[in-house]
């Protein structure tokens, strides 16, 4: 991506428009060598405090200790370079548009909005208002327009003044499903989601297909519980599905009672309760979004890794190449080879993994950086 380097070195109306893809099937960002030399475009201090720059969070709200407190953080980083900042929380998805007009209102220049659900509303404001910059994370554009086939009346050309964010989260995944599967007692691992959408699924695609390539390559039959690596699984669903860690502790339990060790919950702070019954239980489980043995240090003893998305670097470097001149026309997509998704230390629990373990979970890494291994090839449905 032109300007999103520091992130590779760090290593419409009336119809939705913006689509996150699906886990495996990796997006066509625009291309950026790596090079650690580069980094974002400098902006000086007397520009950056003439510059109003600014965040639309997601439902599951601040303090969910992942995907909105890593957007949070690439604000105030925003904030410490001197820039004007403001922030919306949306409680429920009827807020999304009210949210965005209001923070045109306040003169933002920047408007991020965080999260795949959040994709009609950013559309509709991205087009009527071409002079502010928008970007979304966890999206990229889909100049196909609602029917998602190139060539027709309803196309969308990416506009100008916006920038997809998005993750493929996929392939962090796939390195935590080795790792849980060569480090798992009883063989069985559980995952489960907030709601069935991409933005989730793709972390429960790379636990699948990692489970797969380790059974593959050990001769194994470790099993994943939740995710059948097609399109059925297990979701919290309802009204509250990001926020609700009471419910997090019950499926922690239900899966306990199945043999399960390791639980990997994609669903924001629902899952902090996940985490905590795993603790208790003397169990694992893996992280998203973020490396929660740091955002959740009380339950560090049971986060075997956490899969990342580095959503502060890309919110913050976004930022800075809008008050630099450039408002946008491009998606950027995240990868293993970019740097833009990785898998967390091992913290409390790098002396549990044995160094062969750890050996082959870096192998695995290059190969998936390389494109020698795909995560599509170890799904139930393919590529």
């Amino acid at each position: 991506m032109r300007n999103l380097m520091r992130l590779v070195a760090l290593g419409a109306a009336g119809a939705i428009v913006l689509a996150a893809c699906g886990g495996g099937a990796s997006p066509s960002p625009t291309q950026a060598p790596v090079d650690t030399a580069s980094v974002a475009p400098t902006v000086a201090p007397t520009e950056a405090a003439k510059y109003k720059a600014c965040v639309a969070f997601d439902t599951g709200g601040l303090g969910d200790k992942g995907f909105n407190d890593l957007a949070k953080k690439g604000l105030e980083d925003a904030a410490a370079a001197g820039f004007d900042t403001a922030f919306s929380e949306a409680q429920g998805a009827t807020d999304y548009a009210a949210n965005i007009q209001r923070l045109i209102d306040e003169g933002c220049q920047t408007i991020v909005t965080v999260g795949f659900l959040q994709g009609q509303a950013t559309a509709d404001a991205a087009i009527a208002n071409p002079d502010i910059a928008f970007a979304q994370v966890d999206a990229t554009w889909n100049a196909a327009g609602p029917d998602f086939t190139p060539g027709t009346a309803d196309d969308v050309p990416l506009p100008g003044n916006f920038t997809g964010l998005d993750f493929q989260i996929d392939e962090a995944a796939m390195l935590a499903g080795y790792l849980a599967a060569g480090f798992s007692k009883t063989g069985k691992i559980g995952t489960y989601g907030g709601a069935q959408f991409p933005g989730v699924t793709r972390f429960m695609d790379g636990m699948y297909a990692g489970i797969g390539y380790y059974n593959e390559q050990k001769g194994t039959s470790v099993t994943l519980l939740g995710w059948d690596g097609n399109q059925t699984g297990t979701f919290v669903g309802g009204d509250n599905p990001w926020n609700d860690p009471a419910k997090g502790e019950q499926l922690a339990k239900t899966f306990l009672d199945q043999g399960v060790d390791i639980v990997h919950p994609v669903s924001g702070a629902t899952g902090n309760g996940t985490i905590k019954a795993m603790l208790a239980a003397g169990k694992w489980a893996i992280g998203v979004d973020t490396d929660q043995a740091i955002s959740l240090a009380e339950y560090s003893k049971a986060i075997l890794t956490s899969a990342e998305k580095v959503i502060d670097v890309a919110v913050l470097d976004t930022i800075k190449k809008n008050a630099g001149g450039d408002l946008g026309g491009e998606d950027f997509v995240g990868t293993l080879a970019n740097g833009g998704v990785r898998l967390a230390p091992f913290h409390d629990l790098d002396s549990a993994i044995s160094a062969d373990l750890k050996a082959e979970v870096q192998a695995l890494s290059q190969a998936i950086a390389s494109g020698s291994v795909k995560v599509c090839n170890y799904l139930a449905r393919g590529c």
